[in-house]
């Protein structure tokens, strides 16, 4: 008896890995491919019903849902209920519309199945649907219908059922119009709804009596409510937790917290039939030159061990519930999995000090949970924001009511970049992409620095007596602001406070222009250090004591100078075209 278990045991574990690497070669196709493999196969029932819910959901909206058909005919009822739980709802509410596209392709697949599994394991549901989209009534056996009847449906003679968005002009039982952020019915539901109900009443007329009158009766607040916490339920057994659970995922953790696996992770697990398999589709994104994805090809040769698999689905899932994505095209799960490879690489390097080996930072995933990686990485971006934060809420930019544009483009960008509610790497297209995921340490280390830079202007700023009132003309930066006061201290300020912000007229503009360029391009190095001398002047620090950054922020300003205004002559000089200074004609 035992050989004979161990046998169908062993032939069970077998065949499951076949349609394990048959899903595999299914998600990694072309769609059209993808379909062919599907509906190909020896069993495309058995095929279609082993997939993991989410895959299933994946390869819906990569095959196209209406190609899909077929294959949703095949699939079971738990993987139904799984694409109305994600695909239905927005954040807390009921989406009319995409109820009635999933209705409709569910009904297009199998019309008697889904209306036998609605009516007896999800009827609320379909009540709530039919609620908010038609109108009963029950006519009395001797009662005559009345006349304004005509615009009902009656499969019976007993009970009609009407669509209040396609009553007659001027009737008061017409559905009122959304509000603004509000569904909308799927612009086929009338016909959709007409189609269920009459296949409905040929499969049992007195079922069809029933989901009517209690459709009459429904309680849609609570009903919404009771459906929202059982979808909670089912989601939460995926991993897919609320979104105040799940944003726990950012929650910052130290290295010396970090939890240690309790067993090997490369031992080979006998395949459980009654455990489902994690989902698969999420590991062809798993690419690049990231430090996670080079780690995760060494930590087994051959397939991504199954612990590890399960461990970044879970993860993966606790992503898109945190920032409430919905996964309906290609583009979305690649944008999670460059989050979690990101925020992975970077908490592998924190985590080596400095050492981006692929076998070391292999070591440290067959080591610690992916979660705990994750939160390390997450935690570096998070101390950044955090200090950006308490920067800025007592800031001379916040102080005087300034905006961010005040920084210019490239500490702008730096700053909007950290004051999201998740924090990024402003990359500046380096990427091809003005912000993404910070990777490296490279990335927190650069980011420091120039915020480092940012508060240290505004320190210096805000030591400065400057008078805002006195500004009225030019564009208001930091730049326009530094530049303009060591000018207006360089050539003197007859009748004005020597830190106003008034305009300085262009005949005196221009002696002080080239003095600083003496007829080249570049500006001698005495001259680059006037700036420093005169921040030091006028902060009464010496110039020794001045922070590097503000150093390097001076420094900056001065190359740009030389950038922006090397190559333009005196004769060519136009306050319109020179935001760096605040000047007048004259």
């Amino acid at each position: 008896m035992t050989d004979t278990t161990d046998y169908k045991l062993a032939n069970i574990a077998r065949q499951e890995l076949k349609r394990q690497a048959l899903r595999g070669e299914i998600l990694f196709s072309e769609s059209e491919k993808a379909l062919d493999l599907i509906l190909e196969a020896p069993s495309p029932a058995t095929l279609i019903q082993s997939f993991p819910d989410q895959d299933l959901y994946y390869l819906m909206h990569k095959i196209g849902v209406h190609d899909f058909t077929p294959v949703l005919a095949l699939a079971n009822s738990k993987q139904w209920e799984y694409i109305l739980d994600v695909e239905v709802w927005d954040d807390d509410r009921l989406d009319q519309e995409m109820m009635g596209r999933a209705f409709a392709q569910l009904f297009k697949a199998d019309p008697q199945r889904l209306l036998r599994w609605a009516i007896t394991e999800k009827p609320d549901f379909l009540e709530f649907f039919l609620f908010h989209n038609i109108r009963v009534v029950v006519r009395e056996h001797d009662e005559v219908p009345p006349s304004d009847f005509e615009d009902y449906i009656t499969l019976d003679d007993k009970f009609y059922f009407r669509f209040p968005d396609k009553a007659r002009e001027g009737d008061d039982d017409k559905l009122p119009e959304a509000a603004p952020g509000e569904s909308t019915p799927f612009e086929d539901t009338p016909e959709l709804i007409e189609n269920m109900l009459k296949s409905l009443a040929q499969m049992d007329l007195s079922v069809f009596h029933g989901l009517l009158l209690e459709t009459t009766a429904l309680l849609p607040a609570e009903t919404e409510e009771e459906q929202f916490r059982l979808k909670n339920l089912r989601l939460a057994e995926k991993g897919f937790q609320p979104t105040h659970e799940a944003i726990g995922i950012y929650q910052p953790v130290r290295a010396a917290g970090l939890r240690k696996r309790p067993g090997d992770l490369l031992q080979d697990q006998a395949h459980d039939p009654e455990i489902p398999m994690p989902p698969q589709f999420f590991t062809q994104f798993v690419k690049g030159e990231t430090l996670f994805a080079a780690a995760l090809a060494r930590v087994k040769e051959s397939d991504i061990p199954l612990e590890l698999q399960t461990e970044l689905a879970a993860l993966i899932n606790k992503i898109i519930s945190a920032d409430r994505i919905k996964i309906r095209q290609r583009e979305s799960i690649e944008k999670t999995m460059e989050k979690a490879t990101a925020f992975l690489s970077l908490g592998l390097e924190i985590l080596l000090d400095g050492d981006t080996g692929a076998e070391a930072a292999a070591r440290l995933l067959r080591t610690y949970f992916l979660e705990d990686i994750f939160r390390t990485g997450s935690r570096a971006g998070i101390r950044l924001k955090t200090r950006a934060k308490n920067w800025y809420r007592d800031s001379f930019m916040e102080k005087n009511n300034l905006p961010l544009s005040f920084l210019g483009e490239a500490y702008l960008g730096v700053i909007g970049g950290l004051l999201i509610e998740r924090p990024m790497f402003f990359s500046n297209y380096a990427d091809k992409e003005l912000y993404r995921h910070f990777t490296t340490l490279n990335d927190i280390h650069s980011t420091e620095r120039v915020l480092e830079e940012i508060i240290s202007l505004d320190g210096f700023l805000a030591d400065l007596p400057i008078d805002m009132t006195s500004f009225s003309h030019g564009v208001l930066t930091y730049k326009s602001i530094i530049l303009t006061l060591w000018t207006r201290n360089r050539i003197g300020n007859p009748g004005t406070p020597e830190l106003s912000l008034a305009p300085v007229p262009m005949d005196r503009f221009i002696p002080f222009f080239a003095d600083l360029f003496l007829g080249d391009r570049e500006i001698p190095e005495d001259r680059a250090k006037d700036l420093g001398l005169w921040a030091a002047e006028v902060s009464g620090w010496d110039e020794a004591d001045l922070s590097p950054a503000l150093q390097a922020v001076l420094y900056s300003l001065i190359r740009e100078l030389e950038e922006e205004y090397g190559h333009v002559s005196q004769e060519n000089l136009d306050p319109r075209f020179m935001p760096h200074f605040l000047l007048k004609a004259g």
